[in-house]
């Protein structure tokens, strides 16, 4: 029995793939640095996971697995000098995805872990059984990962880190090509560039979204399918309607409509998402039918914009939304919805990107009526000048009603303060501030 032990094994990819390894009769401890839901769920199967660091469990591992956000750590030192097999989390990830005869990944700055999820809802549709590693629990599978056979392997594949470029996919998807991760890319120059690395080491399909054709450097039609709105790419949508902030759609491809899909899940991004795949279930050979059943009943992602709870009348949503582009199309979703006030309440994630982006993020929140700033997650990250969520606060000088809440008993009184019935009270942001909505909902009157 192959023991793997995994370092940051809460983090939400690396707890998936330390459950597909245990599914396959490998023997798995771990460790994190904080008690969380994921590390309370692996725990219950059976899992040895400890707070901190694990000497036995490294000692006796045959295979040490870590994520980068861990940083320098006790675990990975003692493995380096007992000269144990070390490999960082995308480096496995590709290693798992070789075992399978069709690898799938589905890559983009924005809309992969939403895409991901639904493309496995469609191929479960199709009976295609497929196994598949989400960056997010999909609410129609209680999970971020799904066990199939051996035939379809379904993942997300990050930019950060150049992280994705560790894997070969058959087949890929592109739902967008934006400024983002600039500590690990000066610029979207050098963005395009791996982007475009990842596409040449797709060996059959890319699906990608017709707004970003440019990108690509060598085009050959035949590898590429383009997606987009209107009369933009091969496959796109046409007859937008919208209700209660829901889409439905014509789906074209070259001038032949297929079918019409009705969304279930909130803001015309996620028409895109659903084009890019329909896109590759067409490459795929699954029948239109089961593409619609798939996408119909797809129920979405915790944390993209999942209704937490109604409380007082209040609705309280959750969104991973990051990146400013993110957050101007959630709450302009929200509007279509709203019968009240937006108010947000936004965790700027890391300071790189706060510093980097800081004019579109002054820009973003415009659609709310009132914002609440909490200090920076600031993950793997030291403290940089011009990059806090303080400077975001200054920097937004009353463009907007907002406020600067610096720990979490000032927040939840001027919350118990303003929320009034009817309100959409939105919590945003990529670090741990669904902890903190939680915590909240819990407490107040």
């Amino acid at each position: 029995m192959e023991r793997i032990h995994f370092v940051g094994i809460g983090g939400i990819s690396m707890s998936a793939l330390a459950k597909l390894m245990l599914s396959r009769g490998a023997y798995i401890t771990g460790t994190d640095d904080v008690e969380s839901a994921e590390v309370l769920a692996l725990r219950k199967l059976g899992i040895d996971i400890k707070i901190g660091s694990n000497y036995r469990a490294v000692e006796q591992a045959d295979l040490i697995v870590y994520t980068i956000a861990v940083g320098e750590h006790k675990d990975l030192n003692l493995a380096k000098k007992l000269n144990k097999r070390v490999l960082e989390r995308a480096e496995f990830l590709a290693e798992v995805s070789k075992s399978y005869k069709n690898v799938i990944a589905v890559a983009g700055t924005h809309g992969k872990t939403t895409t991901t999820a639904m493309l496995t809802n469609i191929l479960v549709c199709a009976g295609l059984d497929p196994t598949v590693h989400i960056g997010g629990n999909s609410l129609n599978l209680n999970s971020n990962l799904r066990i199939g056979g051996q035939e379809y392997f379904i993942t997300e594949a990050c930019e950060f880190n150049k992280s994705f470029l560790k894997l070969t996919p058959d087949y890929s998807i592109i739902t967008n090509i934006e400024q983002d991760h600039l500590d690990t890319y000066k610029n979207l120059d050098e963005i395009d560039i791996a982007f475009n690395e990842f596409m040449e080491k797709t060996t059959q399909k890319v699906v990608i979204n017709a707004d970003y054709i440019d990108d690509i450097q060598h085009y050959d039609k035949d590898k590429y399918l383009t997606f987009g709105l209107l009369e933009k790419g091969e496959l796109c949508a046409k007859r937008l309607l919208q209700r209660n902030g829901k889409y439905s759609f014509d789906v074209f491809y070259k001038d032949k409509k297929l079918c019409r899909i009705k969304n279930n899940i909130l803001g015309e991004h996620n028409v895109l998402n659903a084009l890019a795949c329909v896109g590759l279930c067409l490459i795929l050979g699954i029948d239109i039918e089961f593409i619609k059943q798939g996408i119909e009943s797809f129920k979405g992602v915790e944390r993209r914009l999942s209704l937490l709870k109604t409380k007082n009348g209040v609705k309280h949503y959750q969104d991973y939304a990051h990146h400013p582009t993110e957050i101007k199309t959630l709450l302009q979703t929200l509007k279509l919805i709203k019968k009240g006030r937006i108010i947000a309440i936004f965790q700027p994630h890391t300071f790189t990107r706060t510093f980097a982006l800081m004019q579109d993020f002054v820009q973003c929140f415009d659609d709310a009526d009132f914002l609440y700033i909490l200090p920076t997650y600031q993950a793997r990250e030291a403290y940089l000048v011009g990059g806090d969520a303080t400077d975001l606060f200054y920097n937004l000088g009353g463009r907007i009603n907002c406020q600067y809440c610096s720990n979490f008993e000032s927040l939840s009184y001027e919350l118990d303060k303003m929320l009034e019935q009817n309100d959409i009270c939105v919590w945003i942001g990529a670090g741990d501030i669904y902890q903190i909505a939680k915590k909240y909902l819990e407490n107040c009157n």
